[in-house]
């Protein structure tokens, strides 16, 4: 059942690997790495939405607007006095791009409630709507559902490069950020 997952995961594995290590670097209980880690997200997830948006990708996903993360990111940014950053560009052509994409996303989503406590543990004001966004445990389940049932039947490649594509995007919006300086 879930072998489009285990592909993807495997395909992109060193990708995300990247992304990771990149990420690690911010200290997120240090006021100033955590805008940066949240503007680094806001490059690629703003993006990353309005694309899909663009596509239609609503139309295949009907819990779309349960997913859209982008707003919560935008509020706390504001919360935080962060100037919102330029997004990224991600360009998409189908729908197989577009499943890419959202795996990238979802997945994305998994580690929030861990470093949204850890946030909270050194500033319980810090503000989290975008960690904290969606119930994961429904939410992640039942996109994988989806991506099994009506992903399998895309094209591999342009859902790959999409998905490497995107994981890429993170790494370079990390590296932005990793230089930039907030007062």
């Amino acid at each position: 059942m879930a072998e489009l997952r285990a592909r993807l995961r495997q395909a992109t594995s060193p990708l995300h690997d990247q992304v990771d290590a990149a990420f690690s670097e911010f200290s997120l209980e240090q006021p100033d790495d955590y805008r940066r880690f949240l503007r680094a997200h806001s490059r690629v997830l703003s993006a990353a939405e309005i694309a899909l948006e663009r596509a239609g990708f609503a139309a295949l996903l009907d819990d779309w607007p349960m997913r859209v993360r982008r707003h919560a990111l935008y509020a706390d940014l504001v919360e935080m006095d962060c100037p919102l950053p330029t997004a990224l560009s991600l360009p998409l052509s189908d729908f197989a791009s577009c499943w890419g994409v959202a795996y990238v996303l979802e997945g994305s989503r998994l580690g929030g409630r861990v470093l949204a406590r850890r946030i909270r543990q050194a500033n319980p004001t810090a503000p989290v709507r975008y960690l904290e966004h969606g119930d994961v445990a429904r939410l992640w389940p039942a996109f994988l559902t989806r991506l099994e049932q009506d992903a399998a039947s895309c094209a591999w490649e342009p859902m790959l490069a999409a998905a490497e594509r995107t994981f890429v995007l993170f790494a370079e919006a990390a590296a932005l950020e990793h230089d930039c300086e907030y007062g």
